[in-house]
């Protein structure tokens, strides 16, 4: 009877001894940052641990450390504190470490160890997490310099590409190839080679490829992207975009140039000292961008004189626009030849305020002599508008002269 006793208090007191003794920790999961991780990486890792016990068993004082080789792994923050973690719960610790250059690739199995109290039972746990470092298999495209980023038609664009190999063994048979992205191919631009072939790239080393594209009068004015691709044996495809905008520009010709004398005599292209006419002037645009703000003046010196200037606003291409002046020669201007220019300002695709003349002279040709019979016509009109003025006075100073007769 006493043994079955000494068994029951076996029981009932041992028992909970080794049920505290109980693992009740987990490691469940991880995530690392970034997902892909090559030696030089910083790593971010994220741990979930969950409390899997069964009678309700919290766990206190929890403290979470990543242990690692520091052959491979530099470390910067691998340990963490946790207050406690009730039954059926989960809490994430977060480790940073620097996985070493030359650190060989391959899976590493790192041992997370946790210390905790599970009741006043004091114990030591260890799992492990799987971490892969994957070689270094792709080149990196660390610069793209353009020599122009809004070139215009018929220009040269040259483009020139850093292509570096972080990697720690040689890059083989690199070659570096120019791509289209907007367009299917790379016509109606010209280039030399669309892909160059660098050879070998040693481990921490970079190589420069240098592509001229042409822009041909067939380019539309857009924005363009293209690519950089660069490949070598066992390697991945590493890419990198870029964009310019092609540009064109206005260009303003003088299409016709003409005048026109309102009050000639017979021949409405000879101006005479004292004529009046219309001056009018032409543009086309048969450029590939908007002229805008157009304006023309023109300056005939002091012995025409008028209207010096007419905004056109804006001419659009293969548009035109004109200008109508209304001018006058001087009674007294000196026949001949009278210098003249004609300016034209406006703005550019570049908001640049641009400028050209033409010189453009007129000839004044002398007025010709009065007739005599003019003379003698203006002689007799004064002598008749003398006479009326005489007749008029005469005839107001004898209606005068009755009146005061009549007065008295």
């Amino acid at each position: 009877m006493k043994k079955y006793l000494l068994a029951l208090l076996l029981v009932l007191f041992v028992q909970p001894a080794f049920a505290g003794q109980l693992l009740i920790l987990d490691v469940s999961t991880h995530t690392s940052i970034p997902s892909t991780i090559y030696a030089g990486d910083l790593v971010a890792v994220n741990v979930n641990i969950d409390n899997l016990s069964g009678v309700g068993q919290a766990a206190n004082d929890i403290h979470v450390s990543l242990q690692l080789n520091e052959n491979d792994f530099e470390i910067i923050d691998v340990e963490e504190n946790i207050d406690s973690i009730k039954a059926k719960g989960s809490k994430t610790v977060s480790v940073r470490f620097r996985v070493k250059e030359g650190t060989l690739p391959g899976v590493y199995k790192l041992p997370v160890s946790m210390d905790y109290f599970s009741g006043t039972d004091k114990l030591n746990q260890v799992d492990t997490i799987d971490l892969l470092i994957t070689s270094c298999n792709t080149l990196n495209i660390s610069e793209i310099d353009l020599s122009n980023f809004k070139p215009h038609i018929n220009d040269s664009l040259v483009v020139t590409a850093n292509i570096e190999n972080n990697c720690s063994t040689a890059a083989r048979d690199v070659e570096i190839s120019l791509l289209p992205v907007t367009n299917t191919t790379i016509d109606p631009f010209i280039v030399a080679a669309d892909s160059i072939k660098i050879g070998d790239i040693l481990p921490g080393e970079e190589q420069k490829a240098r592509f001229n594209l042409q822009i041909t009068n067939k380019v539309d004015t857009q924005t363009y992207v293209f690519s950089i691709d660069a490949n070598c044996d066992s390697c991945k495809t590493a890419s990198n975009s870029f964009s310019f905008q092609v540009l064109g520009r206005p260009e303003l010709v003088f299409s016709n140039i003409e005048y026109s004398v309102e009050n000639a005599l017979g021949n409405d292209s000879q101006i005479m000292q004292g004529s009046l006419f219309t001056f009018s002037v032409q543009l086309d645009n048969i450029g590939e961008e908007k002229a805008k703000a157009v304006s023309i003046s023109v300056d005939f010196d002091e012995a025409i004189v008028g209207t010096s200037k007419s905004f056109l606003g804006n001419i659009d291409p293969d548009d035109s626009g004109a200008a109508i002046f209304n001018l006058s020669t001087a009674f007294d201007a000196n026949p001949g030849e009278t210098p003249g220019t004609i300016t034209v300002n406006y703005i550019d695709e570049l908001g640049v305020e641009q400028s050209f003349t033409e010189n453009y002279p007129l000839y004044i040709n002398a007025a010709p002599p009065t007739s005599p019979i003019v003379w003698i016509f203006l002689l007799i009109l004064i002598i008749v508008v003398l006479a009326l003025v005489y007749f008029i006075i005469k005839f107001v100073f004898r209606q005068l002269a009755l009146r005061k007769a009549q007065s008295r």
